[in-house]
């Protein structure tokens, strides 16, 4: 039984939107097939709805640092799957993906690392949850995962180098 339905224009222009505001972080309706975990997890949820993903793509990284995020020395981050249900935007899309309690720091998959934040992260934003806030909070949850990495690497970026600029007027 499929519970899967196709978006509707509201929700294709909402993913629209999202993505002209986002640099690193792409949503897109997602066409791949639904795992038994994912299913049981839609079926429980009573859901209908679209699948999108959210998926980090570190356009904004330095050079270095992207050639080091694209080999081996760097697990990729996964995407983040949603389901989107029709009841939307009156409920809040619903979490596919199996979420870490706590991740151990000596612990390297930064993946893992990026949900663990996006999860303490959700628990800020408002009932019901919109689209374009988890891709917000996602994206700065896989940001700053990288950029923690980037630091203990030898690498960064400007800001978190030098500091980063202040008002001269609240400053002084």
């Amino acid at each position: 039984m499929n519970h899967l339905v196709q978006a509707n224009p509201a929700l294709l222009e909402e993913i629209r939107e999202i993505n002209q505001r986002l640099i690193d972080t792409v949503v897109c309706v997602s066409d791949e097939d639904v795992d038994p975990i994912s299913a049981a997890a839609i079926s429980a949820e009573g859901g209908e709805g679209t699948i999108v993903k959210c998926s980090f793509s570190a356009v904004a990284l330095s050079p270095n640092l992207k050639s080091q995020y694209a080999s081996a020395q760097m697990s990729p981050i996964q995407p983040l799957r949603l389901l989107v249900p029709i009841s939307y935007p009156s409920s809040s899309p619903i979490l596919l993906d199996k979420f870490p309690i706590e991740v151990s720091k000596e612990y390297e998959d930064i993946s893992l690392k990026a949900k663990s934040r996006f999860s303490i992260s959700l628990r800020n934003l408002s009932q019901p949850m919109s689209l374009g806030e988890i891709a917000k909070t996602w994206d700065a949850c896989a940001r700053a995962v990288i950029l923690e990495y980037a630091q203990r690497s030898g690498g960064g970026s400007f800001s978190s180098i030098y500091g980063t600029w202040e008002d001269c007027l609240s400053a002084a």
